[in-house]
């Protein structure tokens, strides 16, 4: 497949990427990122894309938690989105590049509770766009490209169940939205608004929203989104909605200790020493180094 010499998009993105590594570098001090700042400059965090955070589905595509997150993804980028550039034109190109990047957002925020960053949605996607163009222009491929291809995919998505902290829910997801979106808009050249383009381009436009729709259901009825709203509202001295919320946690998992600490120290405020007598108890039996609240529970009795 031959290749032009500018492709200023792909080197645009690459380096929106690189300069905001370099930022959290100055921040952080460090090549690996604390997960409070990535949170800070828009990491995937669940329950704060389910209280109505959505642009953390986009802004986590431009961040990368340590240096060898950042090459290994802008070294395959560079590979794949030139190509890709070509073939589909600059604002296709861009087009798929977003979309595909919020597809694996997406599909990360309903299978997986992990804070997440990276841009390899995004670059799976530039796959899809691939196996798009395969499907639609076949004769453009040797049987050998497409089989380097697929083992491309394939490995990938395997080092992904082998190696932890890999989110390969974000790959798939990425993988068939760069597919779909491919699909929708066409290479260069293509007419956009065919029967099979517009059914693309609906498709396209409900599997977003579905799937926001169902991960904002999913997580909203997490322990983790308690424990977010809860302390959210202790940061604005709302102590009975916190409360609530650490209470309907509970009924979700028992055994976080979090919310035994949390309800033990407002029921104490609030004089309801059995309460809290209850919840430091069940604390402790839960991890012992909590010895403060050891020695309160000596002093209520």
């Amino acid at each position: 497949m031959t290749r032009d010499k500018n492709f200023k998009l792909t080197y645009v993105i690459i380096g929106i990427n690189v300069s905001i590594f370099i930022l959290l570098f100055f921040i952080d001090k460090s090549l690996s990122f604390s997960p409070k700042t990535l949170l800070q400059f828009g990491a995937k965090y669940n329950p704060m894309i389910a209280s109505g955070q959505y642009y953390r589905l986009i802004t986590s595509m431009f961040l990368h938690s340590d240096i060898t997150h950042l090459l290994f993804n802008m070294y395959a980028l560079n590979i794949l989105g030139q190509n890709v550039e070509f073939v589909y034109g600059k604002l296709k190109f861009i087009i798929i590049y977003l979309i595909a990047g919020i597809f694996g957002s997406l599909g990360s925020f309903i299978l997986s509770q992990s804070i997440a960053v990276g841009a390899s949605g995004a670059i799976f996607g530039l796959l899809g766009a691939y196996l798009y163009l395969y499907i639609s222009r076949p004769k453009a491929f040797s049987a050998k490209y497409i089989k380097s291809l697929l083992t491309i995919i394939g490995i990938n998505l395997l080092l992904g169940i082998i190696i932890p902290n890999i989110d390969n829910w974000a790959h798939i997801w990425g993988l068939i939205g760069g597919f779909i979106i491919s699909w929708a808009i066409g290479i260069k050249g293509e007419k956009t608004f065919t029967i099979s383009k517009i059914f693309a381009q609906i498709l396209t436009i409900v599997l977003i929203c579905a799937s926001l729709f169902t991960g904002i259901k999913i997580n909203q009825n997490s322990w983790e989104y308690n424990v977010y709203k809860g302390e959210s509202y202790l940061s604005q001295n709302k102590i009975t909605e916190a409360e609530l919320q650490f209470i309907d946690g509970l009924s979700k998992n028992d055994n976080i200790e979090i919310f035994h600490y949390y309800l033990g120290y407002i029921n104490l405020e609030k004089g309801d020493t059995e309460k809290a007598k209850y919840h430091f108890q069940k604390l402790v039996e839960l991890n012992p180094r909590f010895t403060k609240e050891k020695e309160i529970l000596d002093t209520i009795g």
